[in-house]
């Protein structure tokens, strides 16, 4: 519409061939086949139709807004590959279904400014991402009355729904096939203590390989960071010269392992000295050399099904469906 005029919900249904209520409901929260969102979303695309939230919130109750709590620093959300990979398939995913979401930045430890920045933005709702048991915002978050969903299985007495892969699968993996490669004396390079996911991972290689009447040289847990991975590689190598396996706990982590390796004072080569596998499969995993073996995550699954459940939460009043869990893949390379 090229003549000035502005493009109401109106236009859309007409050029979508629905009614005006079919139209609303599509663009928000409300009930739509997948057919009918499809058509009206392009028809609104079509017509560069944007939604007045102030109208949406004063006829509906509701803004379309939805909170992403990322409760980390802000240096390591975007540098972290799991996390800066997930809020970009989040913001797909939410605006397919014509909800806006708000990054909620701020401090792990702040939990009056996080409170106050979700009061201040009136969310309908919010999706979590990398929750850490042991920040202060955690007790927010569990204060929080309006729907939420949990990527990554939250603490048992967190009843909230959830998606998530299959990491006690992942570690099971892992350990079968680095004893499937004749590796025994493995060590495990493990994420935050104070998260699921590494304690669920570490859970599975400690099972298979108790199936072998084997267990991990040693344990370490620590940020999902290179640094981190490097530091406790280094250490490791100091301290149990002669293992021959390494299992890291993401692909960051592994990527720090094996710099620490190819600098370590006597010569350790990967995989013929020591084996190594990581957990995410992100870009990272084929740029390093070896190239890494690495359990893939579905980020894009993962998004769309926190992201599902999230909308059908706002609109069925209540959450239907606890948790979705993914398996995971092992891809196996040169590393391991």
């Amino acid at each position: 519409m090229g003549n000035g005029k502005v493009v109401t919900i109106r236009d859309v249904a007409e050029r979508a061939g629905v009614a005006v209520s079919t139209a609303s409901r599509a663009l928000g929260a409300g009930s739509a086949s997948p057919s009918t969102r499809q058509k009206v979303r392009r028809a609104a695309s079509e017509l560069h139709f944007s939604p007045n939230l102030a109208a949406r919130r004063l006829s509906s109750g509701r803004s379309g807004v939805v909170a992403l709590a990322v409760p980390e620093p802000t240096p390591f959300i975007f540098g972290d590959a799991f996390i800066s990979g997930m809020i970009s398939r989040l913001s797909l995913s939410f605006a397919e279904r014509g909800l806006l979401p708000l990054l909620a930045l701020t401090n792990p430890d702040d939990s009056d400014g996080f409170e106050r920045l979700l009061d201040r933005v009136g969310a309908d709702g919010m999706v979590v991402l990398s929750y850490h048991l042991s920040n202060t915002v955690a007790e927010a978050i569990r204060r929080y009355q309006k729907p939420q969903v949990f990527i990554g299985r939250p603490p048992q007495d967190t009843a909230v729904p959830y998606v998530d892969v299959n990491n006690h699968a992942g570690g099971y993996l892992a350990g079968k096939r680095l004893l499937e490669i004749g590796r025994t004396r493995i060590v495990v390079i493990a994420g935050p203590e104070d998260m699921t996911a590494p304690v669920d991972r570490t859970e599975g290689m400690v099972e298979a390989l108790g199936e072998a009447g084997l267990q991990p040289l040693a344990v370490v847990q620590g940020p999902f960071s290179t640094e981190f991975g490097a530091k406790a590689m280094k250490r490791l190598l100091d301290d149990f010269p002669h293992l021959d396996a390494v299992f890291a706990e993401s692909d960051e982590i592994a990527a720090g392992a094996m710099q620490a390796m190819a600098s370590y004072e006597r010569q350790i080569r990967v995989p013929e000295d020591v084996a190594i596998i990581g957990f995410d499969d992100f870009r990272l995993a084929r740029a390093l050399s070896p190239k890494l073996t690495s359990l893939a995550q579905p980020l894009d699954a993962m998004a769309d099904g926190a992201v599902r459940m999230l909308e059908e939460c706002l609109r069925d009043g209540e959450c239907r469906q606890r948790s979705e869990i993914f398996e995971v893949q092992l891809k196996i390379r040169d590393s391991a």
